[in-house]
């Protein structure tokens, strides 16, 4: 396990996230680096497929997924990855931890 992955799982472990997120729920950040730890802004009711989410820090993501939740200005944060295609096209790929909904959600960046 890299040095950065290890920082990653004991600074969740520390966290109140620690009781929201499971080791397998990290597998899929393998790779990706946190870019940002802020808040969203105002009410977060839920994620839907297109469901837009604006951050504090003026990001804007559309998720693709869903899951039914209520939370006010929770904490979120930001992991990208640079992918590069066998066209050798790149792109950055995005996922969120919401504080305490347990599960790591993909999206788009819009903004």
């Amino acid at each position: 396990m890299n040095r950065f992955l290890a920082f990653l799982v004991v600074a969740i472990a520390l966290s109140p996230l620690c009781h929201a997120i499971s080791a397998s729920d990290l597998r899929g950040l393998v790779g990706y680096t946190v870019v940002a730890s802020t808040n969203a802004s105002g009410e977060l009711e839920g994620v839907d497929y297109d469901k837009l989410v604006k951050l504090d820090n003026g990001m804007v993501f559309e998720f693709q997924t869903y899951d039914y939740f209520y939370a006010y200005r929770p904490d979120v944060v930001v992991f990208a990855k640079t992918v590069t295609l066998p066209t050798g096209k790149s792109f950055t790929a995005y996922k969120l931890i919401i504080e305490d909904e347990g599960e790591v959600f993909d999206v788009i960046r819009i903004r």
